[in-house]
């Protein structure tokens, strides 16, 4: 049968190694020469004119948020599935996440439902490219002209995703991508701030280097939020590898779609026609009254026959601890006080119906055609093996 295939893994191959020798051997781990060309071909691939490398995606968020002037208090909307940083880094800079509705075929933010939730307080509108399909772009950005609101995209599902033709990232007023070890591509841990917006790029500059114009002057209230140079080393080869990984990605996620499109307990994302998907994950959705089982159960079965895949977001976001309890600061987060409290209370159908049955297929760009075969099979038989007739979807 051979043994488990891992539903993510990161690549990296001898010039990654011997960028990372030279590091070492220079002795020169602070941002450097191969931070400042991994920057500039990060933004030449976005097609932006600024690209700001930072420690990590979830610090690339709150930086921007600061640059972009978010006070204590001001809300920024966000969608209710995704992982917890896209809301956590808008309470670290001070501000309130307020939860929106997703669209029951992307899982992106519904910008129907964001604007319901845009009163005088909101300053940005913060949507996710989720496991790498564009979030609507064309109706945020004009939701955010007609409230003169901010639009941030987090891109750090979505590395090469493309919107109507466009390179994701350089849609908003800035976009934040992670290089997590998991991610399309690596640095091994790390972020990226794009934007045409100089002065927000010289301000992101200034904030992720202890706000310091020199070595002995703060100017600014900054942080320790740097990118080294190992990993800047890495990060300079991967994004030459982005599209080679990003069409082999594609290659598998299509095949899965494919072989498996008459599997009724399993339905595929919807992939609109106007994007490009970058295949972050190959998601589907577990129809739970065809098979019987939950999408944990799935997950679960599928991983004791040897196939891991994702199952994350299980649960919206608002009804996470941390969001329940307003937990943070000495208990004091800036919506303890804030007049809509109640939206925490209301409930929101569509991510309610949606989270905890989508799982993620392996689709990586080291996958072997056999193991692709081996995990069609192992889907393939699922129903059969644990009691679902599954070949008709409600």
């Amino acid at each position: 049968m051979g043994g488990t295939i891992s539903v993510a893994e990161p690549i990296l191959g001898d010039e990654e190694r011997q960028n990372v020798e030279q590091v070492l051997e220079s002795g020169q781990f602070l941002q450097g020469q191969f931070v400042e060309s991994f920057e500039r071909k990060w933004a030449d691939y976005v097609g932006v004119d600024h690209a700001v490398a930072v420690s990590n995606g979830t610090v690339a968020i709150q930086l921007t948020l600061n640059a972009l002037g978010l006070e204590p208090g001001d809300e920024v909307i966000v969608p209710s599935l995704t992982f917890g940083s896209t809301a956590t880094a808008v309470v670290h800079q001070g501000g309130v996440p307020v939860f929106a509705d997703i669209d029951r075929d992307t899982y992106t933010l519904d910008p129907e439902d964001a604007e319901r939730h845009i009163s005088d307080r909101t300053r940005a509108l913060l949507p996710v490219h989720l496991y790498g399909h564009p979030a609507e772009m064309d109706e945020l950005l004009a939701l955010a002209e007609e409230y003169d609101l901010a639009v941030v995209e987090d891109a750090a599902q979505a590395h090469g995703a493309r919107y109507k033709g466009t390179t994701v990232g350089s849609l908003g007023d800035a976009a934040c991508f992670s290089f997590y070890a998991t991610k399309n591509i690596t640095t091994g841990e790390g972020g990226i701030v794009t934007t045409d917006d100089a002065e927000m790029a010289e301000r992101l500059r200034l904030l992720r280097s202890h706000g310091m114009t020199s070595r002995d002057d703060h100017e600014v209230l900054g942080y320790n939020y740097r990118m080294s140079e190992l990993n800047g080393a890495i990060g300079d080869v991967q994004v030459e590898r982005l599209p080679e990984f990003n069409a082999r990605r594609a290659e598998i996620s299509e095949r899965l779609r494919d072989e498996l499109a008459d599997v009724g307990w399993l339905r595929p994302a919807t992939i609109r026609e106007h994007v490009e998907h970058a295949y972050f994950w190959a998601p589907f959705e577990v129809q739970t009254e065809c098979i019987g089982m939950s999408g944990r159960e799935v997950w679960q079965a599928l991983k004791d026959d040897g196939v891991e895949t994702r199952h994350r977001y299980t649960k919206p976001l608002y009804e996470q601890q941390v969001f329940q309890s307003h937990d943070g600061f000495n208990g004091e987060f800036p919506w303890s006080a804030n007049e809509r409290d109640h939206l925490y209370d209301e409930s929101l159908p569509v991510v309610e119906s949606i989270a905890g049955r989508v799982i993620g297929l392996p689709n990586h760009p080291n996958l072997t055609d056999d193991e692709i075969e081996r995990v069609v099979e192992a889907v393939r038989n699922f129903a059969d093996e644990n009691g679902g007739d599954g070949n008709e979807r409600p």
